[in-house]
């Protein structure tokens, strides 16, 4: 018999909180009394897999012993759904329980909270009010970041606020504030932890930085702060991975790999880059998705000369472009299989690039056309899927590239390692399968569900779990990536999704849910 509960969502102060735990614990008694049987759920205690975004070192891939369903929907294979706060942090496992953030919009509360990971319960839920909130972009929110944990504290980050500790039970250990990060995804990168310490990524110009607390006491153990790249470090939604002694980093133009003992960067390597895609590692190779709105042909519109805008649009000849000139077909960038989602693609003649129109006369003159090309010409070089050796020193020239892999690289999602090939997936539902060793393209193609992708892609069970933001779960074969499922559950999915012991985690835009094969 597989076991449903659904938790009422909990907003307000911690007073409402307590309360809200002890009515919920309460009722879920009562439901427990007449619900249990012998199909119930039982998780396996030693089971502290899932500490951070992606797992283990960020590479999305679950346990050995791990079996979610291959079927699901919210009424077929449901161990339980609990509705909670918004917000795109994936789930973070130790032993019976799971954390998450949210962000209560009633009134702008950020929220940590542990879910019992066999009934869906709340277990505990406690909220901090940020000084300031400024305008995200629709699809992000204000709880990005995955929770991190050293197996006996978990550890949230909040762009907008700091970084908080917690006991497992609730027990606020330590908290330290910073000044709200402010840029328009705020903030996917997530915390880690290394040798005690909880390193976490504080974007805040003109004094962006690496910063590391102490797990017990929150004390600053200590800084970097790049004289190279400092100008990266205030842009970035990638989470670090570690390779021996070095963080590496993708950041915004470049990826960095920072050593921990000597607290200075170790090596970088500058490409055009909006640093969203967290690394993966393979033995001492790092394959890095890079990616912006002008890295494809088949996305870029903005190429132009002025003299080609003024032959074709300047229909009162006054030698500039006039807003009111300007078709709706010429775009900036377009990301043609996600037109559904909101700022999906820019115009030319919308309102968001008067701020280029610099003498304000609603119209691009040749100097103001001229500066817009310096500003976009950068992120035309090539780039895409990279593999670069993990060792180096200094600045890293295209000569140490493994390989490189240009076309249908995605915007969010990471890549995946797969035995000796890399899985990625981005918006439309493209795949692209790659042998690591010598970069070539073995398979391309729609897996079958459309729209944008933000979540990133789990190995589990010799099969992929990829999420797309519409709301569909599809489940390829890590064999021939062939498809096997493509189950809808009918909310957006922004979070990466989680497998441990046989069951599987997807956090929607409305709900937790986990999802069990009965058999």
């Amino acid at each position: 018999m597989s076991l449903k509960s659904s938790a009422p969502r909990f907003t307000g102060s911690r007073s409402a909180c307590a309360s809200f735990i002890f009515l919920t614990s309460l009722i879920l008694l009562i439901f427990l009394a007449g619900s249990c049987g012998t199909g119930k759920y039982k998780f396996k205690p030693e089971s502290m897999y899932w500490l951070q975004f992606r797992g283990p070192n960020a590479c999305g891939i679950a346990p050995a012993d791990a079996d979610p369903p291959v079927h699901f929907s919210p009424d077929t294979n449901l161990l339980w759904k609990t509705e909670i706060l918004p917000g795109w942090s994936s789930p973070c496992i130790v032993n019976d329980r799971i954390f998450l953030t949210g962000f209560n919009r009633a009134d702008s509360t950020l929220h940590t909270f542990a879910i019992n990971r066999e009934n869906g319960a709340l277990i505990w839920a406690d909220s901090v009010s940020p000084d300031t909130l400024h305008d995200i972009h629709p699809v992000s929110t204000y709880a990005n970041p995955t929770i991190t944990s050293d197996g006996t504290r978990i550890f949230s980050h909040f762009p907008c606020y700091g970084l908080l500790a917690y006991k497992l039970d609730g027990e606020k250990c330590w908290e330290y504030t910073h000044p709200p990060m402010r840029y328009s995804q705020y903030g996917g990168c997530s915390p880690v932890v290394r040798d005690s310490v909880v390193l976490y990524n504080v974007s805040i110009w003109p004094n962006p930085r690496i910063q590391a607390q102490d797990c017990i006491t929150g004390d600053s153990m200590w800084v970097i702060q790049d004289s190279v790249h400092y100008y990266t470090l205030d842009v970035t939604d990638a989470t670090p991975v570690f390779w021996d002694d070095l963080l590496i980093m993708h950041q915004n133009f470049s990826i960095v790999a920072y050593n921990l003992k000597k607290l200075a960067v170790e090596w970088w390597y500058e490409t055009p880059s909006t640093a969203v895609s967290t690394p993966v590692l393979y033995g001492d190779i790092v394959i890095i998705g890079t990616w912006t709105n002008f890295g494809e042909k088949s996305v870029r519109g903005l190429n132009y000369t002025f003299e080609e805008l003024i032959t074709t649009y300047d229909t009162n000849h006054n030698m500039k472009v006039d807003q009111a000139e300007i078709p709706d077909s010429l775009i900036v960038f377009q990301r043609p299989e996600s037109r559904d989602e909101p700022r999906a693609s820019l115009r030319l003649n919308e309102d968001r690039m008067l701020g280029y129109d610099t003498n304000g006369d609603g119209a691009f003159d040749r100097d103001e056309w001229n500066r817009i090309m310096k500003i976009v010409k950068p992120y035309m070089r090539d780039h895409g899927m990279l593999a670069l050796p993990v060792t180096g020193s200094g600045e890293l020239s295209d000569t140490v590239l493994l390989w490189k892999v240009t076309d249908n690289t995605p915007e969010t999602p990471s890549p995946l390692v797969v035995g000796e090939r890399v899985f990625f997936v981005k918006n439309g539902g493209i795949m692209t399968v790659i042998e690591i060793a010598t970069g070539e393209v073995i398979s391309t193609g729609r897996i079958g569900s459309a729209g944008a992708y933000i979540s990133s892609p789990m190995l589990a069970a010799n099969r992929i779990y990829t999420c797309s933001y519409n709301g569909v779960v599809t489940v390829l074969s890590a064999e021939d990536f062939s498809v096997l499922a493509h189950n809808r559950l009918g909310e957006k999915i922004g979070a990466s999704p989680v497998a441990v012991d046989d069951v599987l985690y997807v956090r929607t835009s409305g709900h937790l849910y986990a999802f069990r094969d009965p058999g």
